[in-house]
């Protein structure tokens, strides 16, 4: 199933600076290194709001003020966002924390402003990431927001980088390594013959 850049649930809101580590996640999951969505969705915000995880439902929407995922880029949170189908918007995000989720599959809007001024916690809302309407179903208002730039669409509607490389690579079945044969380097040397060019060189 293609992941839409239509979410539709309830908002979930949360003021500014809202670190990545101690905020949406505990740290000690980035420490440890989990990826599993299975393990880290039951501890979504849980530094900053134990309760979290017993109430979103997939494809709920987390609308922040500025600075929303400040800190270290650790992907943790963003990993149990995209596994929820949810959506984020904001006043703003760190670059970095950016490329993190979007290359989860988790699309972010920016430029939200000031949460309080159309959302309030638990209202329905519609935000469509391609256009950057939002809409709260609750009020019976519409906002219009910046859109998710055109050259990230893609990245949301395949699930993330990994999604996006694996179509790339059902398009271009030859550049498919086998299994079992040399990784290859950004240089295009196989590693095998690079090491042997730099033990001889030794």
């Amino acid at each position: 199933m293609t992941p839409s850049l239509i979410r539709r649930g309830r908002a979930h809101v949360f003021g500014n600076s809202i670190p990545l580590d101690e905020g949406v996640m505990a740290f000690k999951y980035a420490i440890g290194r989990i990826t599993d969505p299975a393990e880290l969705i039951p501890h979504l915000f849980e530094p900053i709001d134990p309760g979290f995880a017993g109430r979103v439902a997939r494809g709920d929407l987390v609308v922040a003020g500025a600075d929303f995922g400040c800190g270290k880029p650790h992907i943790q949170g963003f990993i149990a966002m995209a596994a929820l189908g949810m959506g984020v918007v904001c006043g703003s995000m760190p670059y970095k924390a950016m490329r993190g989720a979007i290359s989860k599959g988790l699309p972010v809007l920016t430029g939200g402003g000031d949460p309080a001024d159309w959302v309030s916690n638990g209202d329905e809302i519609e935000v469509n990431f391609a256009t950057g309407e939002a809409r709260n179903l609750t009020r019976d208002i519409s906002v219009q927001l910046p859109p998710m730039a055109p050259v990230l669409q893609p990245i949301i509607a395949q699930g993330g980088a990994n999604g996006q490389l694996a179509g790339w690579l059902n398009d271009h079945p030859a550049q498919r390594v086998a299994a079992g044969a040399a990784s290859v380097l950004g240089s295009g040397i196989p590693v095998r013959v690079l090491s042997r060019r730099v033990a001889q060189s030794a």
